[in-house]
């Protein structure tokens, strides 16, 4: 092994470097998604006023409480705070932005923070080294990305740091009552940041067991407060929302959504490595899955898997303490096991805090393996290649339309993604007045006339969703509309022609493409056009008067 240790101080200053380097430009994007939901169209975060009720109520909770039902007041009261500060009428993105960056960093500073003290009885030294590429992984993640990039989802980053908090304290307690009270204090902060956190209280015991050689009966005693303040905040939530799941069975039964729900952790186990594809939906996979099917049998073999390897490491005494990370792991990831019904099978947001215990136990094999420095590069590798993976996941976040799109193109088989993207190109603020989105019925309506300026303006956004969508009628037959209006009706034509070649009997296809002929003054082929439109509907007076006119020229 090295002789050379990385001061504490350097330490952190790479872990912030990092995280700053890969989430920073994040720092520019925009709103999206349900950030509409939970902080832009949301007044209950625009005035402090509202910070007691935010205890006590759904005030704040979104635009639509009833659709999401979710008690997370010390989040509010974030958000709140960041509204303020952007100084302006409406939310700014930027700042909120800033906030998940921050954030995150510091939920990185706190995980080299807590396994530095985890890996302290493997000599000051290898802990340090472990400790850091613990921290810098955490940093990095690709996994992270969804959390990170994603304003609102700030919530699951409090939680992490006020859990890591919380550990920290129980770590360096030496029976003061100072440091246990403070342990309860940051458990409570991040209960009230996400309901997630819950389990924690669970996990105390192992602490008390395991890093403080308690006997087992001041283990219990010592959990206690920590499970008395989950019961009280469990009641609390359940009281202001008025009930306690988030929805109905989303199988349709109890048993059939925890059945669907299984396969989940095959592909949580794929995430934890950083290992593509990634996806901010996930609702293709199959559901309604019987016990004896393939991706329920995969995903009961990775939970086997992990109760083996947490077995195998409480009985070898060297790698004992990695219990802790794997027990982290499973029980952060109870709370989105749809144990209590949710309005998701998986998320990879919801792998956020349960990702640290994986790390921690990682941390644990670096410090204890015979041969450390190999284990360490290995490390030191995993790093280096999910930072570039972590930069281009970043980057479909900057904006609604790019998030959509390129999701729908990474994933075709989810359909809302893709009726997701063509409402987030209608909905940018250069196509209102120009087009009218109908959510009901899924058309597209152009107004009367629209300016050649802003035709010309919300010629971009048709462009590059057409080139993704060639199929997608609504873009297409908009950009037709845009084009014309714009005085650019040679590059309608092209599109018209392709319509007509995908779908022969598209009788307004032909009556459009004979339309562009007309204005781009080619009579013999508006006839042919016309001609073939009215072979598919001889009675249609458009075609009618309009073949007419052309006999008269």
């Amino acid at each position: 092994m090295v002789s050379y240790v990385p001061s504490p101080r350097l330490c952190r200053a790479i872990i912030v470097l990092l995280a700053v380097l890969v989430w920073g430009q994040t720092v520019h994007y925009g709103f999206v998604w349900d950030d509409h939901y939970f902080i832009t169209d949301n007044p209950g975060i625009r005035t402090m006023k509202n910070i007691p009720a935010m205890f006590y109520s759904r005030i704040a909770e979104a635009t639509r409480p009833n659709d999401f039902p979710n008690f997370r007041p010390i989040r509010n009261v974030v958000y709140a705070t960041l509204f303020q500060l952007g100084g302006k009428p409406a939310a700014q993105p930027w700042i909120f932005h800033l906030a998940n960056i921050v954030a995150h960093t510091i939920a990185a500073l706190m995980v080299f923070s807590v396994a530095g003290l985890l890996f302290l009885p493997a000599g000051e030294g290898q802990a340090r080294w472990a400790a850091l590429l613990t921290g810098a992984c955490f940093a990095v993640h690709p996994a992270a990305s969804e959390v990170v990039c994603w304003a609102k989802s700030l919530d699951d980053i409090l939680a992490a740091i006020f859990v890591l908090a919380s550990v920290r304290q129980l770590l360096l307690w030496k029976g003061e009552k100072g440091r246990l009270a403070a342990a309860l204090i940051f458990f409570v902060l991040a209960m009230y940041s996400k309901e997630s956190a819950v389990p924690f209280a669970v996990l105390v015991f192992f602490f008390w067991r395991a890093c403080h050689q308690l006997a087992w009966k001041r283990c219990a005693l010592s959990t206690v407060p920590f499970l008395l303040l989950a019961g009280i905040y469990t009641v609390h939530r359940s009281l202001v929302l008025g009930q306690t799941a988030q929805c109905a069975p989303i199988s349709g039964s109890y048993v059939q959504t925890i059945l669907d729900t299984i396969p989940a952790l095959t592909i949580y186990f794929r995430l934890l490595w950083g290992i593509p594809p990634f996806s901010i939906d996930y609702w293709d996979k199959p559901a309604h899955l019987p016990l004896i099917s393939e991706p329920v049998m995969v995903g009961l073999l990775v939970l086997f898997a992990w109760a083996v390897a947490t077995w195998a490491a409480w009985r070898a005494e060297k790698f004992q303490l990695a219990v802790a990370g794997l027990l982290w792991l499973g029980l952060f990831l109870l709370p989105v096991s749809n144990l209590v019904p949710m309005l998701q099978y998986l998320a990879e947001r919801f792998l956020y805090l349960p990702m640290i215990g994986w790390l921690l136990a990682w941390g644990v094999v670096l410090v204890r393996a015979p041969r450390r420095f190999p284990s360490l590069v290995l490390a030191a590798v995993a790093v280096a290649i999910w930072i570039p993976v972590s930069l281009v996941r970043e980057q479909i976040w900057r904006d609604e339309v790019t998030l959509f799109v390129q999701t729908s193109i990474a994933h075709p088989s989810v359909g809302n993604l893709r009726e997701n993207a063509v409402a987030s190109i209608f909905l940018l603020p250069e196509m209102q007045g120009a087009f009218q989105l109908d959510f009901k019925t899924r058309s597209v309506t152009p107004a009367p006339s629209i300016p050649r300026e802003q035709a010309e303006s919300i010629l971009p956004p048709l462009e590059y969703g057409h080139k993704y969508f060639p199929d997608e009628k609504r873009i297409t037959s908009s950009l037709v509309i845009a084009y014309t209006a714009a005085g650019q009706i040679s590059n309608a034509i092209p599109i018209l022609e392709s319509a007509t070649r995908q779908d022969t009997n598209d009788t307004h296809a032909w009556i459009d493409l004979g339309t562009a002929y007309a204005l781009a003054g080619n009579l013999e082929k508006t006839r042919q056009a016309w001609t073939n439109a009215l072979h598919l509907d001889p009675t249609n007076r458009f075609v009618l008067d309009g073949l007419r006119r052309l006999k008269t020229r």
